[in-house]
């Protein structure tokens, strides 16, 4: 024959027995005692508070032969028939299995029937699981009962319930204990069920039954079974020290071994909301606090170490999650993300990440403690396992030392001297007889602002945004020095665009290397462009002896750069008109390919196709 459990041992048989719901309790024996009890009760509460025992006490006070103030006396007939199930005058409908209307017209035609006793009680539990219709046909019968009948609605959840039927009921709500009343109830029943269980066992116990004196009992019969050898103990406030710590490797860690021991991830989740909500309590109504006196110290001093904005953001972050764990097919992943995120500034997405951090180096300052600059660490790497080369499980999660701005640019190589190869000049052109080899730009000083080849292409271009981005797309970096930057672009159209945009790039490149340039921009062919502000140019002094002077042969060629100055076109008194030919036809351009030219990789649609 199988042991009946504690719970069951230990259940309440009068009202005086009924832990930590001492206004039901009072409730119910003045109403019973001065003959005023109500024809229909509501109770509801958390799970293992007492509402189902409650309503069988009432319905065997109401049926007892020798009451005495508002009890049962517990050796009449009525009373030990109520205690077995075999009484019939109470009947207990379960109204999560039976939640239909046909289930509903069954009780409201029998409870028209007369009884054997003074009343008829009908306790109906989970009353929130009736649908809509049992509802309805129940509604009438609760609002004029037949006098001898007394209905008790017991439910988890009286939120979905109805407001027809809780308005025509009289609502008693009951509590989860207080850690004292509970430690005391579960100290009392092991010492009288002869059971040897240790603080540490009785502590767990507590935690487990979370205010649920049935919970509580069974998790007592568990220990007792298994032995203090046996128990295994979750530590919350761990998770807690790696938020302070910003320590995700020790709270992975600490998930990792409760969920090893056989918690699941979504219990584990709401026990550390629980944790960080009596850590809150502490902070703003200690009085509050569901927790036994010799806990609430340690708790409070770590509840002051993280502060009320970290545990706001833990109860937010946390209870998301826990959200989203009801269609997730692995909840553990969501609690591990959890984690990373209340543990290491880097990774958490919200604002409340970057509030944490300045609350942290607030508090370090007014400490007076060296705060280190952002992106350099000064921590030692972890010391990882010789062997295999991993880090050690639980330590703390460190990145390799980052570079400093200038250590990059001691580092970077010397920008060798820029060489640009021209477009074969024109017969009819003013440089034809003076260019005749490639035309070398000699960088005299550092590059402007470190501005490269890579450094544009990979950084600066595609930081820029609409049309500016679209228009330097063809842009090719040409020259970088003395604080100005060269671009070659397709035409003089393309330029023209460009130019409306130069504006947004200097800024762009401005934010990327930290130094003000200024873009100049020059046509592929052309050997010279218009000298920026204040940017001395490297070149040849202009010639003056006309388009067709040759170059003295005393003086070596002249070093031509894109940025050199334009030559001033000679007056027209000195040209000679035999010297003028016509344009060949196939520089004359369409309207069509001048739109092309303008708007790089467009493509000709023809509506006629």
């Amino acid at each position: 024959m199988a042991t009946q459990s504690l719970y069951r041992r230990y259940r309440p048989r009068r009202f005086s027995e009924v832990k930590g719901q001492d206004h039901v309790v009072k409730a119910l024996r003045t109403a019973v005692a001065e003959g005023r009890e109500g024809q229909a009760y509501l109770f509801s509460g958390p799970r293992g508070t007492g509402k189902t025992t409650s309503a069988r006490i009432l319905a065997k006070v109401l049926n007892c032969a020798n009451p005495i103030d508002g009890e049962p006396c517990c050796e009449c007939e009525s009373c030990l028939a109520v205690e077995r199930g075999t009484s019939y005058d109470v009947h207990e409908l379960d109204a999560a299995s039976n939640n239909g209307v046909d289930a509903m017209r069954d009780l409201i035609e029998r409870a028209s029937l007369g009884t054997p006793g003074r009343h008829k009680v009908y306790i109906l539990d989970e009353v929130h699981m009736l649908s809509k219709a049992a509802e309805a046909a129940l509604l009438k019968t609760l609002e004029e009962p037949p006098p001898h009948v007394v209905f008790v609605l017991a439910t988890t959840d009286p939120q979905k319930m109805s407001d027809t039927i809780r308005s025509r009921t009289q609502h008693l709500q009951f509590h989860l204990l207080q850690p004292d009343t509970l430690a005391e109830h579960v100290r009392w029943v092991a010492d009288d069920a002869g059971l040897v269980v240790s603080d540490a066992a009785i502590d767990q116990v507590l935690r487990q039954g979370a205010g649920s004196a049935r919970d509580a009992l069974s998790a007592l019969e568990l220990v007792a079974s298994i032995g203090d050898d046996g128990v295994e103990n979750v530590p919350l406030d761990e998770f807690v020290e790696a938020m302070i710590d910003r320590d995700p490797g020790r709270a992975l860690t600490m998930v990792a071994h409760a969920i090893g021991i056989g918690r699941d991830p979504r219990t584990l989740t709401e026990e550390l909301i629980g944790f960080m909500r009596n850590g809150f309590l502490c902070l703003m109504a200690p009085e509050l606090v569901p927790v036994s006196g010799q806990h609430i110290d340690t708790l409070t001093d770590q509840a002051g170490r993280l502060g009320a904005a970290g545990l706001v953001r833990g109860i937010e972050t946390l209870g998301a999650a826990l959200s989203d764990m009801r269609h997730a097919p692995d909840a553990r992943v969501l609690l591990d993300v959890a984690a990373v995120q209340l543990t290491s500034d880097s990774v958490a997405p919200d604002l409340g990440a970057l509030l944490a951090r300045l609350h942290r180096l607030e508090e370090q300052v007014a400490a007076g403690v060296t705060v280190a600059a952002p992106g350099v660490q000064t921590a030692p790497a972890a010391v990882g396992d010789p062997v295999t080369g991993r880090a050690a499980l639980g330590g703390r999660a460190r990145t390799a030392p980052a570079t400093t701005p200038a250590a990059t640019q001691a580092a970077a190589p010397a920008v060798e001297p820029a060489v640009v190869e021209p477009e074969p000049a024109s017969a009819t052109g003013p440089s034809a007889a003076s260019v005749t080899g490639p035309v070398t730009a000699s960088v005299t000083g550092p590059p402007a602002g470190g501005l490269t080849s890579d450094v544009w292409e990979q950084t600066v271009r595609p930081a820029l945004r609409g049309m500016t981005r679209a228009v330097y797309a063809p842009a090719t970096l040409v020259r970088a020095a003395d604080g100005a930057v060269t671009f070659s672009l397709p035409n003089v159209a393309h330029r023209e665009k460009c130019e409306q945009h130069r504006e947004a790039v200097e800024a762009a490149i401005r934010t990327a290397t930290g130094a003000a340039v200024v873009v100049q921009l020059l046509v592929e062919g052309e050997s010279s462009a218009a000298p920026a502000p204040s940017v001395p140019t490297v070149g040849a002094a202009p010639s003056t002896a006309g388009p067709t002077a040759a170059p003295d042969s005393s003086r070596p060629d002249p070093v031509t750069t894109a940025a050199a100055p334009i030559d001033d076109p000679p007056d027209d008194d000195d040209v000679d008109l035999d010297d003028l030919v016509d344009a060949p036809p196939e520089s004359v351009k369409s309207p069509i390919d001048r739109l092309a030219e303008a708007f790089p990789g467009s493509e000709l649609i023809d509506e006629r196709t």
